[in-house]
Parts: structure tokens; C-alpha cells; sequence
């Protein structure tokens, strides 16, 4: 076995999950679509959500102690499922947890893709934070510079998704800021909220923009990344409950989207850290 793995953890330890809020669900489903094995341990921050308008130092704060709360946890991994808080936190995080735990988010995988060699025109939606801080745009800018990039800031979006706002609202705020950004060949929903929207958005462009697949990219790169250390685990254990957790009291759409997608072997439970 690999020295990390053999050292530190084992392949049947947790991988740890967290987001603002439940954005961090979908990705969370596709690892358990593509590694099923895996125990999973979810946090969404849902008293302190959206974290798109919160100042960077906040999210900074917030986000270390939940990296700490799924090191206590004996997690063998994490996954920033928040597009805000690896936008503005993740090089304090690594610096901190890198030698302790493997760390994944949701941006560098998607942007060492191969697959921004395909466009010429790309639209980022994300939260205000997301897209002031401009960590996406560099990132994409040092690998790609034929690209024209059209970014654009959505306040509230995620906020309305998380509060399980009725579907013509969100349509019809979603199609005034889409409005803005025509002329493009793919689109980054650079907010883990707004993979709920993806049939929605691709409905708003008739299908004619590629909406670039993070999940699956993003699960393809911790599986690799768990399989290289020796961690990934193979086989099912008899044990294998996932557990959710959030930071408020347990919305019924919270619950609802967890038991959706998860449906089995699951608990849900409130905790502050």
C-alpha cells in the first residue's frame, strides 16, 4: 500500500463533503455513482449561507473549521464543494491541511481539463465572491489564453435554490442574467448551487451551448487521485451510512434533496462547529 495511505489512513475512512449549502449534493451523488463504496460525511453551512456575499476573511474562517471538523472526523479526504470558498480559501487551507489530509475542490480539475481546447467563447456564472475574487479567470487565462471569457455574477441565485424557491421565479430571474451572455460556445456554472439549474440553462440556450460537465470531472480526478494513494475503496461494507450534516435546522428541502438523491443508508442530522 501506498506510504500516504498506509501511514495516515485507510481506503475505508470517510471522505468529507462540505458547501454552503446544498450544492454540494450533486457532487456528492457522483461519487457515490462512481465510487460507491465510499462512506461519505456531508456538511452544508446552511445557517451562514450563501456565502457568495460574505467578505473573504469570513469565508475563510468559516471554511477552516470545517476543514477541521472533517479532520477530526478521521476523513481521508476532502472535497471543497463550494466554488466561493476555493475561490478565496483554498491555498490558506492546503497550507494548513495539505500535509494531513488530501484535499480536492471543484475549480483546478475543471479548469487542467483538456476539454476548454474544444471553445473559443465561454460564459462563467458564479456567485459575486466567485467571481471577485478572479481566481477563475487567472486559472483559466494561464492554460487557455485563446479564450474570450465572459464572466458574470449572479447575487441571490443560490440563495432562491437553496430556500427551494418555486421554478417559474428562478426561471425568470435566471433568464435576465443569462440574457447578458450570448455569443458563447460552453458555460461554467461556477457555483454548485446552479447544477440544479442545468436543464433550465441548457433549455435557455436551445441546447446550442455546452454546458461542461464539472461533476463528472471533478469525481473523475478524487477517483483517480484515491486509486493512485491507495485509498479508493473496492469493497462494500455492511456499515456504509452516509451522514449529512447542516449547520440549521433541517429544512424539508434539505431533507428532501438528500433523500432524493441518496435514498438509502442515510442520516441527517443538525451540529454546529
Amino acid at each position: 500500500m501506498h506510504k500516504y495511505a498506509s501511514n495516515c489512513f485507510s481506503n475505508k475512512e470517510p471522505i468529507g463533503i462540505f458547501d454552503s449549502g446544498i450544492g454540494g449534493l450533486i457532487i456528492a451523488k457522483e461519487i457515490k455513482i462512481h465510487m460507491p463504496n465510499e462512506t461519505l460525511i456531508y456538511y452544508g453551512d446552511t445557517k451562514n449561507m450563501p456565502y457568495g456575499n460574505k467578505s473573504r476573511d469570513f469565508i475563510i474562517e468559516n471554511s477552516m473549521k470545517m476543514v477541521a471538523f472533517f479532520y477530526e472526523k478521521k476523513c481521508k479526504a476532502i472535497v471543497i464543494a463550494c466554488n466561493s470558498i476555493t475561490s478565496n480559501a483554498l491555498e490558506i487551507i492546503k497550507d494548513k491541511f495539505k500535509r494531513k489530509i488530501l484535499i480536492f475542490d471543484v475549480i483546478n480539475p475543471v479548469i487542467k481539463n483538456n476539454i476548454f481546447l474544444s471553445f473559443k467563447k465561454i460564459g462563467i456564472i458564479a456567485t459575486p465572491a466567485t467571481i471577485y475574487s478572479n481566481f477563475y479567470e487567472e486559472k483559466i487565462r494561464s492554460y487557455y489564453n485563446h479564450l474570450n471569457i465572459f464572466s458574470l455574477s449572479i447575487p441571490s441565485l443560490a440563495l432562491l435554490i437553496e430556500k427551494g424557491t418555486d421554478m417559474k421565479i428562478i426561471k425568470f430571474f435566471l433568464k435576465n442574467y443569462l440574457n447578458r451572455i450570448q455569443s458563447i460556445d460552453a458555460i461554467l456554472l461556477a457555483c454548485t448551487h446552479y447544477l440544479f439549474l442545468k436543464k433550465e440553462i441548457e433549455h435557455f440556450y436551445h441546447g446550442k451551448v455546452y454546458l461542461i460537465d464539472i461533476p463528472r470531472i471533478v469525481v473523475q480526478e478524487i477517483k483517480n487521485k484515491l486509486e493512485e494513494k491507495g485509498l479508493l475503496c473496492i469493497h462494500p461494507s455492511w456499515n456504509n451510512y452516509n451522514i449529512f450534516y447542516t449547520s440549521s435546522s433541517i429544512s424539508n428541502f434539505f431533507e428532501k434533496k438528500v433523500r432524493s438523491l441518496f435514498r438509502n443508508n442515510i442520516f441527517i442530522k443538525r451540529t454546529l462547529i
